[in-house]
C-alpha cells in the first residue's frame, strides 16, 4: 500500500509526500483516516514552527485523527483489524515519575504524536496500550476526532476543580473557547463568555453559555456582585493573562488555558494575588483520563459537533488549504482521504 503523507519541512513549507506503508512493530497498529481536523495550533505550527508539537524536522503532520485499523503488530490486544478507533497524540511511557503519577502530559520526554494528515497512520505502541479508544458505529469519525481538543478543554476544568452551580468566565470566543464550554456545563457551572465578533459569541451561547459579553461590563454583575468563581484565559496573550486575573473574584482561580510565546514574561498584581487570594493555574495538554472522558461525551451526544466543525479538505489539498488560510481564524476543518 502507498501511503500518501503530509509532511512539515518548515514553516510555510509543508509538502504531500508518497512512500510504502510500513508494516506495525511490536504493539503498534496501523490505522487508515476515517476523518482527521485541522486545529489551530497546527495553523500556529504553519506559521512560525512549533518544537513542542512537532518535535525535529521534517516532521509527520496532524494529530486529530479517527480510523479503522487495518493492521495490528505482535501482542496488540487493544484493538483488531476492522476496529473504529479515536487515536490520542500522547500516552505515558510508564518510565517516569510524572508517567507513573497520571501526569504524563509533564513527561520530560514526552513527544506528540503527529501523522493526522496521511491515509494511513502507524500508532506508537505505548498509545495503542494506554489511549486507543473505541468508536461506536453510530459516532461519526469526524466528531471522534474531536476528542483531543476536547480533552484539553477537559483537563482545564478538572485542574480549576470547578464545582457545580460555580461562575465561570471564557475569555476569548474561539472553537477551543466552544469546548471549553461543553467542558464547563459538563461540571454543572454556570458559564460566560467574554469576545469581540457577535457570530462567535452567538456560538459560545448556542453552546451552552448562559451569557456573553462584548466588553467587561456586566460581567461582575452576572456573577452575583462579586466577579467569576473561575476565569479561564483562552486567547493566549499577556494582556489577557493580567485581564483574568484582575476580573475573577476574590478567592477566585484562573486557568491560563492559552499558550504564551517561550520567554514571555507577564507583570501580574501580586500585592492582589496575595492579599486576595488568587490562585493561578497554568495547563497543558491532557492525558488518558481525559481524552477517554471526551470519547464519551461526543458518543453521547453531549457535544454541539455542528458549531465546531465547518467544510471539508481532501488530504491532497491541505498543503493549499494551509497557505491560504494560514494567516486568519477559520473553525475546524474535515480532512478526508
Amino acid at each position: 500500500m502507498i501511503n500518501r503523507r503530509i509532511i512539515f519541512h518548515a514553516p510555510r513549507d509543508i509538502r504531500l509526500e508518497e512512500s510504502p506503508v510500513s508494516a506495525p512493530g511490536a504493539g503498534e497498529v496501523v490505522v487508515k483516516m476515517g476523518a482527521a481536523l485541522t486545529c489551530g495550533t497546527d495553523f500556529k505550527a504553519y506559521r512560525q514552527g512549533h518544537r513542542v508539537l512537532l518535535g525535529d524536522y521534517p516532521s509527520s503532520f496532524g494529530h486529530e485523527l479517527a480510523g479503522t485499523v487495518v493492521c495490528v503488530g505482535r501482542g496488540v490486544t487493544a484493538a483488531r483489524e476492522g476496529d473504529r478507533v479515536v487515536v490520542a497524540n500522547s500516552a505515558p511511557m510508564d518510565d517516569c515519575f510524572w508517567c507513573a503519577n497520571g501526569q504524563n502530559h509533564l513527561c520530560p520526554n514526552l513527544k506528540l504524536h503527529n501523522g493526522a494528515y496521511s491515509d494511513y497512520d502507524i500508532i506508537p505502541a505505548h498509545i495503542v496500550r494506554h489511549n486507543l479508544h473505541s468508536l461506536a458505529a453510530s459516532v461519526p469519525f469526524e466528531v471522534g476526532a474531536l476528542a483531543e481538543p476536547f480533552a484539553c478543554a477537559i483537563h482545564a476544568a478538572e485542574i480549576n476543580a470547578v464545582r457545580p452551580g460555580e461562575t465561570a468566565l471564557i475569555i476569548g470566543a474561539g472553537p477551543m473557547s466552544l469546548l471549553l464550554v461543553h467542558a464547563l456545563r459538563a461540571c454543572g457551572a454556570r458559564v460566560a463568555v467574554l469576545g469581540r465578533s457577535k457570530g462567535p459569541l452567538e456560538a459560545a451561547q448556542s453552546a451552552g453559555a448562559e451569557a456573553a459579553f462584548d466588553a467587561e461590563q456586566g460581567v461582575r454583575a452576572w456573577a452575583d456582585g462579586r466577579g467569576p468563581d473561575h476565569v479561564f484565559e483562552a486567547v493566549g496573550k499577556p494582556e489577557i493573562y493580567l485581564q483574568a486575573a484582575a476580573i475573577v473574584r476574590d478567592g477566585g482561580k484562573v486557568c491560563l488555558f492559552g499558550g504564551c510565546a517561550h520567554g514571555t514574561v507577564v507583570a501580574f498584581d501580586v500585592h492582589r494575588l496575595h492579599y486576595k487570594q488568587i490562585t493561578l493555574h497554568g495547563v497543558f495538554h491532557h492525558n488518558p483520563r481525559h481524552f477517554k472522558e471526551a470519547v464519551r461525551l461526543l458518543s453521547e451526544g453531549k457535544v454541539k459537533t455542528e458549531l465546531l466543525v465547518k467544510g471539508e479538505v481532501r488530504l491532497a489539498d491541505i498543503p493549499a488549504f494551509f497557505a491560504a488560510n494560514a494567516d486568519q481564524s477559520i473553525a475546524k476543518t474535515v480532512v478526508r482521504p
